[in-house]
């Protein structure tokens, strides 16, 4: 589904630009242009983000199952 029609940005794209080691919403607006026109898409945006981001590593009881979220801590 398009989330920002002003860019033409997907929910695909923002999992796709997470995958490849964007850790926050900011990481994924400078990316993809996600909400940097009209910013009615970011409220969904950072959602999405949240969602699929990794978590930090400080919100691991063990740090070793979760590698991924080490980039991004």
């Amino acid at each position: 589904m398009y989330v920002c029609l002003c860019k033409g940005v997907t929910d695909k794209a923002i999992a796709k630009a997470v995958a490849a080691g964007a850790c926050s919403f900011t990481d994924v607006q400078n990316a993809l242009g996600v909400s940097t026109q009209c910013g009615s898409c970011e409220q969904l945006a950072r959602a999405i983000v949240a969602e699929l981001a990794p978590l930090p590593a400080t919100q691991f009881y063990e740090l070793s199952a979760a590698p991924a979220a080490l980039a991004c801590a």
